[in-house]
């Protein structure tokens, strides 16, 4: 049974600055991690990947990416896990570009699919959400879709 497990990390304080990396192989999963913060967090990013080489379960997450505090990617996480006695599945992701912020989820567990999606801008935020349950026959199945908009945190203070 074949083992990898290699890891590495640098250090460079006087320009604020580290990353790591951490690989894992054997022979059942494949897992990746790194991350880099360059001077104070100007330029980082993590990013983590796993999965199982029978393909039963996979996941990818990238984090804390920021490039010059004009984009910012919080979270983008994707994963599958087919050993659950129902199949499962994830999709989320958290974005800021300038002043805009996009939060998106869809998740699917066997045939009920939820969803949300908010975009803030600043001024009014709205959200579309929703949930789909899938029958056999496309006619049984079931869908419904809520949409909201709300005062965002800049439009909040300004009434307030």
């Amino acid at each position: 049974r074949a083992l990898i497990d290699i890891g590495g990390a640098f250090d460079i304080p006087m320009l604020k600055s580290y990353g790591y990396l951490n690989v894992t192989l054997n022979a059942d999963i494949f897992s990746f991690r790194a991350g880099i913060s360059l001077f104070d967090g100007a330029l980082s990013s993590h990013v983590s990947v796993t999965w199982n080489w029978d393909l039963t379960f996979f996941k990818m997450e990238l984090r804390d990416m920021n490039f010059l505090e004009i984009v910012k990617i919080r979270q983008v996480l994707f994963m599958y896990d087919l050993n659950r006695p129902i199949p499962y599945a994830i999709f989320s992701c958290d974005l800021q570009v300038l002043f805009i912020n996009l939060r998106a989820e869809v998740e699917v567990n066997g045939n009920v699919i939820d969803f949300a999606v908010t975009l803030d801008l600043a001024l009014v935020e709205t959200t579309v959400s929703g949930r789909a349950v899938v029958a056999s026959r496309f006619e049984d199945s079931e869908f419904d879709i809520a949409v909201s908009v709300s005062l965002g945190d800049l439009g909040q203070k300004i009434v307030d």
